[in-house]
């Protein structure tokens, strides 16, 4: 981070934080919720970071659907209207590339970034990465992010893509319904060690006094270290304040579990003020 120029939120705008969509063809109203939201926060000096898995899957930039199409016009839109909108790339959807995000008007980001917000130093992340007890994974994540082992599956006809796709998330899922719950959020030394500069691929990032992420869709406000998640979290206003943690909540308005929120996303300013705004539970 030394000598790099932080983005800042413009005095007169505002930036806006939404991760875990998973859109695919099998989601049209959670499409349908994500181009309504993006279209109300898109107005001049607004940011809008997509923090991943905004695609359930993505298969290479050669493959396009109705979602894609619909997405790249939304943010299109957005872009038009004066927004800024920002991509990094999930679990999911690693496989974006420059390509496409330049096509749909995306500008990519590397994982983590930086943001100062009235001199707090804020982590942006996808969040995969400080789950280090889920080792299967970490495995796997250092072998499908090398350019050489992209390159190569890239390579590949779009058919076999998209039935090896299906064949890693068929073991993902597996991989998950026989896995202790805790192997799936964030481990607390990891987040510890980020907030220190240590990122857990073992780089040194530069400290942080705030980290923001999504993909444990363990919706949350962590003041500190050691404050649990609520296991009904509700719509905040607050502060930025060093050592807090912000998670953001996974969006379904398809197949929504009962009593549980459909989606949110959190909106923060330049003066520090943020808030975290939850849309209804399902009923």
């Amino acid at each position: 981070m030394s000598g790099k120029t932080l983005i800042e939120i413009p005095q007169h705008g505002a930036a806006f934080f939404a991760s875990d969509l998973h859109l695919s063809e099998h989601t049209p109203k959670t499409l349908d919720a994500f181009e309504n939201w993006l279209a109300s926060v898109a107005q001049d000096g607004a940011l809008v970071f997509l923090l991943g898995d905004l695609f359930e899957v993505w298969y290479g930039d050669d493959y396009g659907d109705r979602t894609i199409e619909r997405v790249a016009q939304a943010v299109q839109s957005a872009q038009s209207a004066g927004a800024r909108v920002f991509f990094m790339h999930g679990n999911r959807d690693f496989l974006l590339g420059e390509s496409f995000a330049e096509s749909a008007g995306l500008e990519l980001l590397p994982d983590p970034e930086f943001l100062m917000v009235n001199h707090h130093v804020v982590l942006i992340t996808h969040g995969d990465q400080l789950c280090t007890d889920d080792r299967a994974y970490q495995q796997f994540r250092i072998q499908s992010r090398s350019e050489q082992w992209q390159a190569k599956l890239l390579a590949l006809p779009l058919e076999q893509r998209i039935e090896m796709a299906k064949s890693i998330r068929s073991e993902s899922k597996m991989h998950k319904a026989n896995s202790a719950l805790n192997i799936m959020d964030a481990n607390r030394q990891a987040v510890a060690d980020s907030f220190q500069g240590k990122w857990p691929d073992g780089y040194y990032v530069g400290k942080s006094d705030v980290i923001l992420h999504g993909h444990t869709h363990r919706c949350a406000i962590h003041p500190t270290l050691d404050s649990k998640a609520p296991e009904k979290p509700e719509s905040t206003q607050a502060f930025l304040q060093k050592g807090l943690r912000i998670v953001l909540p996974d969006w379904d308005f398809d197949q929504p579990e009962k009593n549980r929120h459909t989606g949110g996303f959190v909106k923060m300013l330049s003066n520090g003020d943020f808030s975290l705004t939850l849309f209804n539970r399902a009923a």
